[in-house]
């Protein structure tokens, strides 16, 4: 079995992992249109039942996001200069190039081929992978691809008002935590603060 991924982010990286580990005999080829310390985000956060899914599925990965990421048992909102903390809440958090490259470290492992600044032309992808069985576009909420079969995947946009900002920063945190600064109730801002590697800017 052959199999084509548009999009090297950690979904398209994740689900290329799992499936050649799942069946060893397959083909598979990942073209990421950026480099591959490229990436468009800041940080990334796993609670600790995702944490139980990555050991389950992929020990190796986990014990990496363990080893690298740093973690958080209590959650703290800050609101109008009043600090509150709720306990027993496990969060594990990196910069979202960290989990790219471990990422990309196991795929390699297991032998996925990574291809880099490889851009696929949204508007023939089956000619492109015709010997493939395979087609699985993983290229985020822009994905010319998506946009291209937007009928056949049933696939629609609603712009709405956003209620929600996901900040970063280098300064280190005691907990996973929300700032609410405004007196209304419509925003909240979260920031999941990575203390072992630097943030790059999105």
């Amino acid at each position: 079995m052959k199999i084509a991924v548009i999009g090297g982010g950690p979904g398209g990286l994740y689900f290329a992992l799992l499936t050649k580990k799942r069946m060893p005999n397959c083909t598979i080829d990942v073209y990421e249109q950026n480099r591959a310390d490229d990436t468009f985000g800041f940080g990334v956060v796993f609670s600790d039942e995702t944490l139980d899914e990555f050991l389950s599925a992929d020990p190796e990965s986990y014990e990496q996001v363990r080893a690298n990421f740093a973690y958080w048992t209590d959650i703290a909102i800050e609101h109008r200069g009043e600090r509150t903390l709720v306990g027993g809440n496990g969060f594990a958090g990196c910069s979202r190039v960290a989990l790219l490259n471990l990422l990309q470290e196991r795929c390699h492992a297991v032998g996925v081929h990574l291809h880099f600044e490889t851009t696929i032309d949204a508007d023939a992808p089956e000619a492109r992978f015709a010997d493939c069985d395979l087609i699985l576009v993983a290229q985020g909420v822009n994905s010319p691809v998506r946009a291209k079969y937007a009928d056949a995947f049933g696939a629609r946009v609603i712009e709405q008002r956003n209620k929600f900002a996901w900040l970063g920063s280098t300064r280190p945190l005691d907990a996973f935590t929300f700032f609410s600064p405004a007196p209304t109730r419509d925003i909240s801002a979260p920031t999941p603060i990575n203390t072992r590697k630097a943030i790059r800017p999105g």
